[in-house]
């Protein structure tokens, strides 16, 4: 069963550890990044388990005793839900991790116009990289992030979504946040309400490009978030895996189609570096 984390989180987890005895086991957490389209609700799928790959090629698989029916937007804004506590793994070197979806449940997509069909695909495997010694205890915690900005598209002539789960998986302790105001002024036909978004680049100097298929192609991306009533807005960019980036500011966010060429018009392009586990503050204007 699917639970949120909490405080008690690691003092359970502990105590289930130590009764374990000598064996390789791992915790995951999963975590979404809104879509582009700020008219969009709700998006719903049965979530089964994951699928590990390993290093020699084979994978392994850990399933739920059955299927969950997750809106992966209350995943959003910091609010992970705890996949597998404590889980076993067989021994093995990992490389790759990937979500597993149960097709007996309808996944639906709910918009301001209403609710749509959406095809669940298969998702190419996120790096890890981790080892499971046999008769050694070791326990590796991850957070795995969706990013639906990404990972979801609509087909106007078929009034269809699908999802291509984009996923990356970051050792939880390891995991940063990018986060600031935002306080740009958005061009006329535009606005950080309806189109704002901030784009991150792997690597620094790099000239921001929309999500076309084409490189650059961002590795995370966020919505804009805020109350045009009062002028305020923000955004922040979680579980980021430590390194150098390129942070640029987009007003026409909700344009980008994934796979052809927008233009998106970013601004105040900005080199920014992340350690591990930092909470790095950069506002946006």
């Amino acid at each position: 069963m699917l639970t949120p984390t909490g405080s008690n989180h690691w003092l359970a987890l502990t105590a289930v550890l130590l009764l374990a005895g000598c064996q390789g086991r791992f915790t995951a957490d999963l975590a979404t990044d809104a879509p582009a389209d700020p008219q969009v609700t709700q998006v719903q799928a049965g979530l089964l388990g994951l699928e590990l790959h390993k290093s020699d090629g084979t994978t392994a698989t850990v399933e739920f005793t059955a299927g969950e029916l997750v809106n992966l937007m209350d995943l959003d804004g910091g609010n992970p839900l705890a996949l597998f506590t404590n889980q076993q793994l067989k021994p093995g070197t990992y490389d790759g991790i990937r979500l597993l979806f149960d097709d007996s449940m309808d996944a639906t997509v709910t918009t301001l116009n209403g609710e749509f069909p959406m095809l669940v695909t298969q998702g190419d495997f996120a790096p890890v990289d981790f080892t499971v010694v046999d008769n050694q205890s070791s326990l590796e915690t991850l957070t795995l992030a969706l990013d639906l900005r990404q990972s979801l598209r609509f087909d106007a002539g078929a009034a269809e979504y699908t999802l291509t789960p984009r996923l990356r998986a970051v050792p939880t302790a390891d995991a940063a946040t990018i986060q600031g105001a935002v306080t740009a002024t958005c061009p006329t036909a535009s606005s950080l309400e309806q189109g704002g978004a901030v784009y991150l680049f792997q690597g620094s100097d790099v000239t921001p490009d929309d999500l076309d298929a084409v490189a650059p192609e961002p590795s995370i991306t966020t919505s804009v978030v805020g109350d045009a009533f009062i002028g305020q807005f923000s955004y922040a960019l979680r579980v980021v895996p430590p390194g150098d980036y390129t942070l640029a500011l987009t007003c026409r966010g909700n344009l980008d189609d994934p796979g052809t060429n927008d233009d998106l018009a970013f601004r105040d392009v900005q080199n920014v570096s992340v350690n591990n586990g930092e909470v790095l503050q950069r506002d946006l204007n």
